[in-house]
């Protein structure tokens, strides 16, 4: 009896046990249990809770960011599709060189950059002192000449077992036009008349060629998110409608065509209640017909067009030495858009005004700009002191604002992290998810590569909702504690005297650096924080670049602002070492670039960081499908030799595609390979 009562209490406490059991999914197989077997699940359960890597950082997809755009753009634009279609074609227009071959778009081609590999490296700028030279004008280049700053062991950081085997001060970028001295534009002429100037540094046997700017091209590409453009910062925030400078240029000034207005003090009769009494009061008055007049403008969120008006009146890029935009402007308003190139029939923007010949567009550059902007800022009949009408004087203003709205229509908000922080859960593998969290957790990437848009200087940064950084940054650098720009950094690529970046200096305008303009006593315009940076202040801006986008990267090498990376595991190989030139930029270097040991030396993860940068690529992009379909382009790729004391162009032709797009974009390390 007893044994049969322990009997059913031991069958009691098995059914208790396997509920229990059964409520912590354990299964039982024939009415046995295998505890072993449920503790062994639970262990392999946490095991892998653990090896996941922790994405909770992961930033938003880019759709959810706002498109900066100037507040006050309704004073300006009368139609916003006019001045896009406006704004592309002057941006792929080859007419607009003063070699009547050389667009915005002969830099920008390739994902918004540049994959040209013939006569593309040059000595850079501000160089003191020897240097190695390793490549000769017109030279084309080869995977084996990557990284121009190469160690014995790229895996480990620099010592006397681990020596330099070869670096260079030279510049992997893109190539403008001969040196010319500007004579006269043509009317209806492409090129523009020019003397020849005799090149020291740009020629093979005495002969001119194609002149090398002086840092890699950055694509264009989601680049209305940038607080300031260029790498140096120096394409101002405000569009002051000439220059790049904003209101670092107190003289800048437009035309408007509007009515005098004149100030005078006088007396004036007033009543308070019914009582009349005279008051000496300034008084406004305006003159009875319309004239030109010269007003400042200070349009925010204009980093785009501040960009945008540099290159072409720039004597390496683009014009002829000495060139004015007023200029550009007579040559342009008598030349027919895109004419020498082709224009797809399903154009995304230019199919509406395609020439029946499908050659360029059946419109005038005049009558684009009347149906884009409004008509005080073009219509008047009265030519400047100078001799240019209203529009030639303009053209600048008109060229920026234009080139701004296309630009800013070219954002990639569909990659497959994109899809993937939209909720699909399939679009990023397992080894981009890993190569996220090695992203946002060991290897501090997003430090500086911050927000969707995996950039640094940005709007959404320094002055959205919730911005991560300020205009001005206190805080702690590889060594002690300093100011910087926020958004800009010394991360040890070269070493810092050979280019300031933004610690630089314009002769006429002052310091690029936020930080130095105040240090300086020139607090910028509208700069929405208070901070005081002393004459005595450590300011630690000299070598520092503008942080660039991580989108597309696989698309847009070669890498850094001296282009000297031709692969993204030279990237990463680079930043696990930690900064090529330390000791040499100590004073000036960002604390986050000090190596990172979970990564250096290991092949699975660096596989994994490149893999998550695949992930930011929109497929859009790399099929150059709407927004990013274009014209036919000419492209100069270097020369095909010299004849009659002239260098012929080697010429390609990146045929036009429509908003259904084309062949694929390649990555410039599967180009030089």
């Amino acid at each position: 009896m007893l044994f049969r009562k322990l009997h059913s209490l031991r069958f009691c406490a098995a059914g208790l046990a396997a509920l229990a059991f059964a409520s912590s999914g354990v299964t039982a197989y024939g009415g046995t249990f295998s505890l072993f077997s449920w503790l062994k699940g639970k262990t392999t359960t946490q095991e892998t809770k653990k090896s996941e890597p922790d994405l909770s950082k992961a930033p938003s997809a880019l759709s959810s960011v706002p498109v900066p755009t100037p507040p006050d753009l309704d004073n300006y634009i009368k139609d916003k599709d006019a001045a896009i279609l406006l704004g592309k074609s002057l941006f792929w227009d080859m007419q607009v060189g003063s070699d009547g071959k050389t667009a915005c778009a002969s830099c920008h081609w390739h994902a918004g950059a540049d994959a040209r590999t013939k006569n593309v490296v040059g000595p850079g700028i501000d160089k003191f002192g020897p240097h190695q030279t390793f490549f000769e004008r017109n030279q084309v280049v080869k995977a084996d000449d990557f990284p121009f700053h190469k160690l014995k062991n790229p895996d480990e950081k620099r010592s006397s077992s681990n020596p330099v085997v070869r670096d260079t001060s030279e510049i992997m970028t893109s190539q403008g036009v001969i040196k010319k001295d500007f004579v006269a534009v043509e009317e209806g002429n492409i090129v523009d008349a020019g003397n020849l100037v005799p090149d020291p540094v740009f020629n093979i046997d005495g002969v001119n060629v194609r002149q090398n700017e002086p840092r890699h091209t950055p694509t264009t590409i989601n680049a209305v998110f940038f607080d300031r453009l260029f790498w140096d910062g120096r394409a101002n925030r405000f569009f002051n409608g000439v220059n790049p400078f904003g209101d670092m240029d107190p003289n800048a000034r437009v035309l408007k065509n509007e009515r005098q207005e004149t100030k005078s003090w006088e007396w004036v009769k007033r009543y308070w209640l019914w009582f009349p009494y005279w008051s000496y009061e300034l008084v406004t008055k305006t003159s009875g017909e319309p004239s030109l007049q010269k007003v400042k403008v200070l349009i925010d969120n204009g980093a785009l067009a501040s960009q945008a008006v540099g290159p072409p009146l720039s004597e390496v890029e683009m014009s002829w030495n000495r060139r004015m935009f007023p200029d550009l402007g007579r040559k342009m308003l008598s030349l027919r858009p895109l004419a020498l190139q082709d224009v797809h029939h399903d154009d995304s923007v230019l199919a509406s005004r395609r020439a029946s010949s499908g050659r360029g567009l059946q419109a005038t550059y005049p009558e684009l700009i009347r149906n884009a902007f409004k008509d005080e800022w073009w219509n008047s009949e009265q030519i400047t002191d100078e001799g240019y009408t209203h529009m030639e004087a303009n053209f600048a203003f008109y060229w920026g604002l234009a080139i701004q709205m296309y630009e800013a229509t070219l954002v990639s908000d569909q990659a497959p992290y994109d899809k993937w922080k939209n909720g699909d859960k399939s679009a990023l593998s397992e080894e981009a998810k890993k190569g996220l969290g090695l992203f946002l957790n060991e290897g501090r990437c997003i430090n500086c590569h911050g927000g969707s848009e995996f950039a640094g200087a940005t709007v959404s940064s320094l002055r959205g909702k919730s911005p991560t950084n300020d205009p001005i940054e206190f805080m702690a650098m590889q060594q002690g504690k300093a100011f910087y720009d926020g958004g800009f950094y010394n991360i040890g690529v070269r070493p810092t005297e050979e280019d300031l970046g933004v610690g630089g200096r314009h002769p006429q305008f002052g310091p690029l650096s936020y930080t130095r303009r105040v240090q300086e006593g020139q607090k910028p315009y509208k700069l929405d924080q208070d901070v005081s940076v002393s004459r005595w202040s450590r300011v630690a801006v000299d070598g520092a670049f503008k942080t660039p986008t991580l989108r597309n990267i696989e698309l847009t090498g070669p890498y850094m602002h001296n282009g000297g990376m031709r692969t993204l595991k030279e990237v990463v190989q680079f930043y696990a070492r930690r900064a090529d030139f330390f000791e040499e930029n100590i004073e000036n270097l960002d604390p986050d670039v000090h190596g990172i040991d979970e990564v250096r030396g290991d092949d699975e993860k660096i596989n994994q960081l490149i893999a998550f940068m695949k992930s930011l690529t929109d497929e859009r992009v790399r099929f150059d499908k709407a927004p990013f379909d274009h014209p036919q382009l000419v492209i100069p790729n270097g020369h095909s030799g010299i004849q009659d004391g002239v260098a012929l162009d080697d010429d390609f032709i990146l045929p036009a595609v429509g908003r259904n797009g084309g062949a694929e974009v390649r990555a410039f390390e599967k180009i030089v390979n």
